[in-house]
């Protein structure tokens, strides 16, 4: 990977987290609610992400055709548990 993008590109910390409290106040785990954050590092910049954005970031790798075809009833269970805007994700190729 090029030198320049070394400080752009963050890198996963091994750490998941969820807000245990809510979970246990809230009656049991609600995707929507509820989804684990990845912990990345970015220089010296912590931040979250969160699973649903691992999600769309997926269905736009298969929009481009980068990965291979992932089955409808898959995107369907995922979209019923975190919201069914992770199937409304499009691509448009543009020219470099």
């Amino acid at each position: 990977m090029e030198k320049c993008l070394d400080n752009k590109i963050a890198i996963s910390t091994g750490v998941a987290i969820q807000d245990d409290e809510v979970f246990k106040l809230g009656g049991g785990f609600i995707p929507k609610r509820d989804q684990y954050y990845f912990q990345m590092k970015q220089g010296d910049n912590i931040f979250l992400v969160g699973f649903k954005d691992l999600l769309i970031c997926l269905r736009l790798l298969e929009k481009m055709e980068e990965i291979p075809k992932i089955t409808g009833k898959w995107w369907l269970q995922m979209a019923s548990l975190y919201g069914d805007d992770i199937l409304m994700v499009e691509y448009e190729e543009t020219n470099k």
